[in-house]
């Protein structure tokens, strides 16, 4: 992942560390209509479709998450050095620029 940008993985989403969160989710999950509870626990059933560096100690992580109403895609940045998971947003996919079933870029 050289040039920073999203490279395709597939894995289970696993949390390794104390999540932050920032105001942005909190926001985005209101809009979405969704509670804290039952978003934690869709995260851990979740899927890592991509992920990019984002500085020394960080890899930024696209989560999907199905077993929802909708997709929901979350980017969590992950900091070693730190010990800690900043779920930077969450948002709905748009059909149009991802696969069928939101796993690929189109």
């Amino acid at each position: 992942m050289p040039d920073g940008r999203y490279q395709p993985v597939s894995r289970p989403y696993v949390r390794r560390f104390e999540y932050r969160y920032s105001a942005r989710v909190f926001d985005k999950m209101e809009i979405i209509d969704i509670a804290l509870g039952e978003f934690e626990r869709l995260l851990a059933s979740g899927e890592v479709i991509e992920e990019a560096p984002a500085g020394l100690f960080v890899v930024k992580e696209l989560v999907l998450l199905i077993e929802w109403v909708r997709p929901l895609r979350v980017v969590i940045a992950v900091d070693e050095s730190r010990r800690r998971e900043t779920l930077v947003t969450v948002y709905e996919p748009w059909p149009a620029e991802w696969s069928y079933d939101f796993r690929r870029r189109r």
